[in-house]
């Protein structure tokens, strides 16, 4: 598996658990559970800036290989 690939893949999982945690964010709000509202919101907080870096690497590989595939022709 290429590490674009490997990143990619990643990245969907970090958003899928980012849904998840969201969802039952908003659950423990409409159970008065506020505590664990926030810190299920903290946590996709910190994910999220995650998925961000990974989206940084996610560019640069697919710029390195544009470069690659240029520098060959």
């Amino acid at each position: 598996m290429s590490s674009f690939e490997e990143l990619n893949g990643k990245r969907h999982i970090f958003q899928f658990y980012v849904a998840k945690a969201e969802a039952r964010a908003a659950k423990a709000a409409e159970d008065r559970d506020f505590e664990l509202a926030d810190l299920l919101g903290s946590l996709s907080s910190i994910v999220r800036e995650d998925i961000q870096v990974l989206d940084d690497a996610i560019a640069d590989e697919q710029f390195e290989g544009e470069g690659a595939s240029v520098a060959v022709r």
